[in-house]
Parts: C-alpha cells; sequence; structure tokens
C-alpha cells in the first residue's frame, strides 16, 4: 500500500501542473484564435497541406478534448478533410507542452520525445494520405443537431455570452475550468491504474509481456484508449513502465492516446457520418500499430532517427 500511495502520488503530483497550463493554452487558443485563421494557415495542396497540418501544433498547442469541434468547423469552411484530420491527430502531440511534459516524465530516457513525435508524425502522414486515397464523398454528417452536439462538448457557458473582449476571457476560463475539471478524474483513473499494476502484477511477469513486440503494442494501445488521459499528462503514466515494457510499446501508448480514445471516438460519431468514423478508427488503429512495430523491429534505424546515443 506504500508503494502504490508513492508512485499514484508522484504521477499526480507531476502531472497536475502541466494539465492545468494545458487546458489554459487550449481554451485560449478556443476563445482568441478563430478557426478561420487556422484555414488560412494551412496550404490546400495534398503533400505540404498535410505536413503543415502537422506541424501546426508547434505554433496552436490544442489539447484533443477541444479538436473534434474545430474540424467541423474547419470542413465547414473547406478545408479538405485528410488536412483537418491530419491537424486533428497531431496537433495534440506534435506541440511544446507536450515534449516539455514528456522530456519531464522520461527524463531518465529523453529519446522518448523524439520517439513519440517523430512516430506521430510518420504516422499522421501515411493518415493523411490514406484519407485522401479513400474519400471522395462528403463527411460531416447533414444533421444540424449533430454540429450542435459536437459544439455543446463543454458542459458550462459564460454568462451573457456576446462579443467582447472581457466576454471571451470570461468564456476562456468557463472553458478551462471544464476541462480541468474533465481531465483530472481521467488522470486520476489513469494514474491509479499505472500504480495499481506496478504494486500487482509480478516484475517478471510485467517484463515477459512487456518485452513482447506484438502483444504490449497492442495492449498499450488499448489501455491509452480506455484511459482517455490528456496529451500534457500521458507521458507520467506511461513513465513507470520504463522498465519493463519496451520502447515501442510505450511511444504505441504515447501516440494512440491523443489520437483515438473513448471521448473523443464518441465525438467523432457525432459529427462524421458512421461509416466513415469506422474507417479512420481502423486507418489511424492500423498505421499507428505498423510505426510503434516497425519500432520494434528497426531499432536501429529508429535510434538513429530519433538521435539515440550508442
Amino acid at each position: 500500500m506504500q508503494d502504490f500511495n508513492t508512485i499514484f502520488l508522484s504521477i499526480v503530483i507531476e502531472a497536475l501542473p502541466l494539465v492545468l497550463l494545458g487546458v489554459f493554452v487550449s481554451s485560449f487558443i478556443h476563445s482568441f484564435v478563430p478557426p478561420e485563421w487556422i484555414q488560412r494557415a494551412l496550404p490546400k495542396q495534398r503533400l505540404t497541406g498535410i505536413v503543415a497540418a502537422c506541424l501546426l501544433g508547434l505554433f496552436i498547442p490544442l489539447c484533443e478534448c477541444g479538436m473534434v469541434p474545430i474540424i467541423r468547423r474547419l470542413i465547414s469552411k473547406g478545408v479538405p478533410p485528410y488536412i483537418a484530420i491530419a491537424f486533428m491527430l497531431s496537433a495534440p502531440i506534435i506541440n511544446p507542452l507536450v515534449a516539455w511534459s514528456t522530456y519531464l516524465a522520461f527524463s531518465g530516457f529523453p529519446p522518448m520525445v523524439f520517439y513519440r513525435l517523430t512516430g506521430a508524425f510518420i504516422a499522421v502522414v501515411i493518415i493523411g494520405f490514406l484519407v485522401s486515397a479513400t474519400q471522395r464523398r462528403p463527411v460531416l454528417c447533414a444533421s444540424e443537431a449533430a454540429a450542435a452536439n459536437c459544439c455543446g462538448h463543454h458542459a458550462h457557458k459564460a454568462p451573457n455570452s456576446t462579443p467582447g473582449f472581457m466576454n471571451a476571457l470570461r468564456e476562456m476560463l468557463y472553458h478551462a475550468c471544464d476541462d480541468f475539471f474533465a481531465m483530472g478524474r481521467f488522470l486520476l483513473l489513469g494514474s491509479f491504474l499505472a500504480a495499481l499494476i506496478q504494486v500487482t502484477i509480478p516484475r517478471l511477469t510485467l517484463l515477459s509481456f512487456g518485452q513482447d513486440s506484438v502483444y504490449s503494442i497492442g495492449g498499450m494501445m488499448l489501455f491509452a484508449f480506455l484511459i482517455s488521459v490528456c496529451s500534457q499528462a500521458d507521458a507520467f503514466i506511461a513513465a513507470p513502465f520504463l522498465e519493463h515494457f519496451s520502447t515501442a510499446s510505450l511511444a504505441a501508448f504515447l501516440i494512440f492516446g491523443p489520437m483515438l480514445d473513448i471521448k473523443n471516438t464518441l465525438m467523432l460519431f457525432t459529427i462524421f457520418k458512421p461509416l466513415f468514423t469506422l474507417k479512420l478508427i481502423l486507418i489511424i488503429t492500423a498505421t499507428v500499430f505498423a510505426v510503434s512495430l516497425s519500432m520494434a523491429y528497426f531499432p536501429q534505424l529508429w535510434e538513429v532517427i530519433c538521435f539515440v546515443p550508442a
């Protein structure tokens, strides 16, 4: 019980400040950065558009919690779906806040920052091309109710929501408050499960499972999907497994979770057509699994790519 308390509290205490910072940045962008600005910043050509969408998170660091409503607005304003989806999948991972939190969590293995960001970039580029090659019809639901449900992600609304700086600031604080408490409970659940696994499963059993290429990658992807932790905090949940799990499986957890989890999967079904949503889920899952598996089977190549010292 003492070991459990130590692991659980250390994860929560390390992650909470970054979660708080992340929700404030995300809420500021939600309230003060119009989607039209993002639309103008994204090229329409396929390759440059996908690459630009992957790198836009460096300047607009957004949490995955609020990405789906923004993507609906971008697509409805004429941004190609594959570019908007590339932005949706990459911005929660390829941004300074997530890089910083991953570096702090994996202070004993700093190259994990490069494994995460590089793996996410490669995966999103592949996903963008697959979506662009397979999608010819409109992807958004025609119902206005779907749009209303999507935009109603945040439960609270700022009173007297009229144009003006002070009302926008008030709305930002309401969004930040909602996001912080929404993400807080998932962080507590994820930290609880990570600590519980560490103290209940024998070290040899954990090590044998964690070093298996296929099972460990699939298991960590499922773990990331179920706990639905914000991308600013998930590295602190994965870090305690560093001694037991392979680099590839931890990278799979850190890449897949911000792209696809329980909460944003439900939101995807509210704004996209069901068949397209199922196809997108399959493409994301297969691509992240393949990229992570390549880390396991071609470690020397990834060590070069991620600047791992010999």
